[in-house]
């Protein structure tokens, strides 16, 4: 009996996933274009369009909570849409990919949405395509 319950413990701890692929000590702020939103669980991913210097562009993932944290925090699905110009302030990852954990975005109403210190640990590893 103790070995069930020992296993029944162990197996949600190793789904559990760490800030590990971000660095928490640096943020980046980028602008650019909304290409998509995806308002979900485990975690919510935004997908923005920024233009490098010389003119190439990039998209970039932005990792996010949870719906349900998110909406405690005062963000809802319909807070951005494509096209909508933002700033996104982020923990970047740590190889060098155009991914980052989200702290902050303004809004194009000017509004400021805050991931906040409530917010469960992030994700692990890449985003999804942005077209899926």
């Amino acid at each position: 009996m103790a070995a069930l319950l020992l296993v029944g413990v162990a197996i949600p701890a190793t789904a559990h996933h760490s800030a590990a692929p971000f660095d928490m000590a640096k943020k980046i702020t980028v602008s650019g274009t909304v290409e998509k939103w995806v308002w979900s669980n485990p975690h919510s991913w935004l997908y923005v369009r920024i233009v490098k210097p010389g003119g190439a562009q990039e998209i970039w993932g932005f990792e996010a909570g949870s719906a349900g944290m998110l909406a405690r925090s005062g963000w809802n699905s319909g807070d951005m849409k494509p096209g909508d110009k933002v700033t996104v302030t982020a923990s970047p990852s740590r190889n060098g990919r155009p991914v980052g954990l989200l702290s902050e975005i303004k809004l194009p109403n000017g509004k400021t949405l805050s991931a906040g210190a409530g917010a469960p640990p992030p994700g692990f590893g890449l985003p999804p395509a942005p077209g899926k």
